[in-house]
């Protein structure tokens, strides 16, 4: 539903019409003033211009219902007293309010009824009532004739009271269907927000933990360097550095890998690449160990049976946390453990103090967030902190069968 067919706040919102609505209306009207004039000039013995005049303003009145609803009620009432003062020297038909005229103004009730709020077309029910009782007060001639009046305006007053609660009804009933359309619609949108904002966060835990840690490790191993490699000979030299450009060309690679899953309709083909499992941990090791840090890994043989998503996930939080002792804990000594108990999975990094001072990168925070709502997305748990010898443990649990819809 468009902002203008719910209104602006505080007021009622006006129903749109099908495309083919006001032609029907127009030409409703159209047929009632082609059958008013002749009918009410040969029935009530009237002078034809004045009744064409006012059946013409009904008419009108009628058409103009779509889209100003209070001077068409006006006009029409007007109309209609007019027309009662013109007919009311014909004792022998209805009065005050012919039977086309009693057709007109019930269609403006009905009109007012399904498109407005209900205090307009009540109002104009009980200006009409108050016009017909009025002119009836002040017609002597007529004032007598209590038998044929009273029954014209009970008649009148019966039947479009069970109109007007009908179109009311009819209203308030499309009202609310469009109500819980609006609020269905508003659902869904928010549900598509919400699964724009968690595909954000898994992207930028990916970002993260596909670049950060080979990043990571290219600044130890340049910044390392000079001490390592002091009075070594040319072609260890030459080694560590094309180790180290491998570093970043696979850092580069992944990255690419990663913005072509998010540009796919780039007309360029994107090679499809295994995620890494739990036995690409010994890679991982090795790759730090270059590095100055020693790792002595332990992997139950049967964690390599688990569903990918946890290998996948269980290596994410292991580079990472390996990321963090080459950031901040250089060349300490760390244990990693992945066991198999039951249904669950337990992972431990633990690192013991540094023996190596040294610049620090800044901590941004990113990686044990990143860590965390991956494990909790398993269902898992994850704990992290410093152990008493000074060192720091990242510790989590997952269940062996976790499976999560957003790496589906």
């Amino acid at each position: 539903m468009s902002p203008r067919a719910l209104g602006p706040p505080g007021r009622a919102a006006v129903p749109p019409l099908p495309f083919w609505a006001p032609g029907a209306w127009w030409l409703f009207c159209a047929v009632l003033l082609t059958i008013s004039v002749p009918v009410t000039v040969s029935y009530y013995d009237a002078g034809l211009a004045p009744v064409f005049v006012i059946c013409s303003v009904q008419a009108g009145a009628l058409g103009l219902a779509l889209e100003r609803p209070h001077l068409a009620a006006a006009l029409h009432i007007a109309a209609t007293g007019a027309l009662a003062i013109v007919i009311r020297e014909s004792p022998d038909q209805p009065w005050p309010l012919p039977i086309l005229g009693f057709v007109s103004l019930g269609a403006l009730l009905l009109m007012l009824g399904l498109r407005q709020r209900w205090t307009v077309p009540v109002s104009v029910w009980w200006l009409s009532i108050l016009m017909l009782v009025g002119l009836v007060t002040l017609s002597p001639g007529r004032s007598g004739d209590g038998d044929r009046w009273g029954a014209n305006l009970s008649v009148y007053s019966g039947s479009t009271v069970l109109l007007l609660s009908a179109a009311i009804a009819a209203r308030r009933r499309g009202r609310i269907h469009d109500e819980l359309r609006q609020a269905r619609r508003d659902v869904e949108l928010e549900q598509a927000q919400r699964r724009y904002v968690e595909e954000r966060a898994r992207i930028a835990r990916e970002m993260h933990d596909v670049v950060a840690h080979s990043m990571s490790l290219v600044h130890m191993k340049a910044l390392s360097a000079p001490f390592r490699l002091a009075g070594a000979p040319p072609a260890d030299t030459d080694a560590e550095f094309n180790d180290i450009a491998r570093s970043a060309r696979a850092a580069l690679s992944e990255m690419r890998q990663l913005l072509g899953v998010l540009r796919p309709d780039d007309g360029e083909s994107t090679e499809s690449v295994p995620q890494p499992q739990l036995a690409d941990i010994a890679a991982l090791s090795a790759a730090l160990t270059k590095a100055g840090t020693r790792i002595d890994v332990s992997l139950d043989e049967r964690s390599r049976q688990t569903s990918p998503i946890v290998q996948l996930t269980v290596y994410r939080v292991v580079q990472e946390a390996l990321s963090n002792v080459v950031r901040h804990a250089p060349a300490a000594r760390t244990r990693v453990r992945v066991l198999v108990a039951g249904d669950l999975l337990h992972v431990s990094v633990r690192n013991a103090p540094s023996t190596r001072g040294g610049p620090r990168p800044d901590r941004g925070g990113h990686g044990l967030r990143g860590m965390r709502e991956r494990i909790s997305l398993l269902g898992g748990d994850l704990t992290t902190g410093t152990t008493p010898d000074g060192g720091y443990a990242v510790e989590a649990t997952v269940p062996i069968t976790g499976t999560v819809q957003e790496y589906t």
